[in-house]
């Protein structure tokens, strides 16, 4: 258990933590597609990672900066890291206009705190280095050396981890406060897929939907002649002039490794067309990818086991680009099927439906023993901390750890909460967070002495 010393200095930093946390929020870390002003990622981020090594820096952690790919903060540089706590700073885009609060200022209201990275993972990283301290403060000398990794490209690619292997090595240990309690041990596979198709054959003068590759969609417009206005339903959400229409489709975001929680706005706004005539790259996506379908079966992908799950596919992104149609997939796939089986039926599928694909991502499932003993100790920390029966899960989501051998998630979301994670009003309850500093120290303290 938790050493009630611990417990106090935690309880004394509450402030200072939330002070951390908002500042950090504040900063709109989204990752540039290209290097801007020296830095990999853009200055956002490599602001963010300046602010978290800069506070490490004041906890009396000794900290090292690779290049704005990736921070470290660690306890000692006496021997090599031990145990390895991941987390990133970089966050998925927002509609500013569909949030209640403004997405990059914290906002406290019903003792929860409202921001882009609240939960994923600026929260948790955040209590990972305020987990660090309250040992510090607490006079306890640790017996094995814990750094915290902080890096700024996990939401488009984990480049940053490349980079950083290219650099130093990965502690023995390894867990990310970036997934789900108790412990996930299995990640499904991930793909990624870009279609592309002519866009000649339908009357759409401009079509844009999706923000993130790895996210449902929650609004997709497209402009048309003015003549479809008499042809749309009444209650669509349209602005109309002599010239054009502008059609809205509203849906709702969610993580593209739960879509179920979802509605996929492109597929809405896809359906509708469909129904038109004069849209036959419409009607033909929309077969591909029926609105409310998440499991990839029009597709021919649709596939589970008991041990990882189902299979899930969800059409991400779509644009109409100059002469052509330009779309992204997103695939989680479970243990008992490969990305080549995937990849093979899909090209096939989406050749009958007029488009050419390539792959742009793919990462194969990363299984870690339920039996190791790191995993154990974590289990049953959890136990210890919440009171509830420790056990490995498996998810869709790829977190940080998925290519790290022997890595888990462990935390920072509970389970039954949905914390809007990459939708709209992300947030975490005050409360959960505290929990996450508690579940960390006693983490440490367990694996390092």
């Amino acid at each position: 258990m938790l050493p009630e010393l611990v417990k106090q200095k935690i309880e004394e930093n509450k402030s200072a933590m939330l002070d951390t946390l908002q500042t950090l929020i504040s900063i709109p870390s989204v990752a540039t597609a290209e290097p801007e002003n020296g830095t990999p990622y853009g200055t956002n981020c490599a602001k963010a990672l300046d602010f978290m090594l800069q506070t490490a820096e004041s906890f009396g952690l000794h900290t090292t900066n690779f290049d704005y790919h990736v921070g470290v903060a660690d306890t000692s540089t006496d021997t090599a890291p031990y145990l390895g706590i991941l987390a990133h700073l970089d966050v998925v885009p927002v509609m500013e206009e569909n949030w209640h609060t403004p997405p990059f200022t914290a906002t406290i209201q019903n003792d929860c705190i409202y921001g882009r990275g609240a939960i994923d993972d600026k929260g948790p990283a955040v209590a990972a280095l305020y987990a660090i301290k309250a040992i510090a403060d607490a006079g306890i000398q640790l017996k094995k050396p814990v750094r915290l990794l902080l890096g700024c490209n996990e939401e488009n690619g984990s480049t940053d981890l490349e980079y950083y292997n290219q650099k130093d090595t990965m502690p023995p240990l390894v867990f990310t406060p970036d997934g789900s309690y108790p412990l996930i041990s299995i990640e499904k596979g991930m793909m990624r897929i870009q279609f592309e198709a002519p866009a000649t054959k339908d009357s759409i003068l401009l079509l844009k939907a999706g923000t993130a590759p790895n996210a449902v969609p929650a609004q997709a417009v497209c402009v048309l002649p003015a003549l479809y206005h008499k042809l749309l339903p009444e209650n669509c959400n349209i602005i109309a002039n002599s010239d054009f229409v502008k059609l809205t489709w509203n849906g709702q975001a969610a993580h593209a490794s739960t879509p179920e929680t979802g509605n996929n706005a492109i597929t809405g706004l896809l359906e509708l067309l469909a129904k038109l005539p004069d849209f036959p790259m419409c009607k033909a996506l929309s077969a591909c990818f029926p609105h409310g379908c998440t499991d990839g079966s029009n597709l021919g992908i649709a596939c589970e086991d008991a041990e990882s799950g189902a299979l899930t596919c969800i059409c991400s992104q779509l644009e109409i680009q100059g002469d052509k149609w330009v779309g992204m997939m997103d695939i989680r796939y479970p243990i008992s099927t490969t990305k080549e089986a995937i990849f093979q039926q899909v090209q096939k599928r989406l050749q009958e439906a007029g488009c050419s694909c390539k792959v742009l991502i793919q990462n194969d499932p990363h299984v870690v023993p339920k039996e190791s003993p790191f995993v154990q100790t974590l289990l049953r920390v959890y136990e210890e901390e919440t009171g509830e029966k420790g056990e490995c899960i498996a998810i869709g989501g790829g977190t940080y750890v998925h290519d790290i051998p022997g890595g888990v998630a462990f935390g920072a979301e509970f389970p039954n909460w949905d914390y809007h994670m990459h939708g709209d009003d992300e947030f975490v309850p005050i409360e959960h967070l505290m929990k996450d500093v508690r579940m960390m120290a006693a983490a440490i303290l367990e694996l390092c002495g």
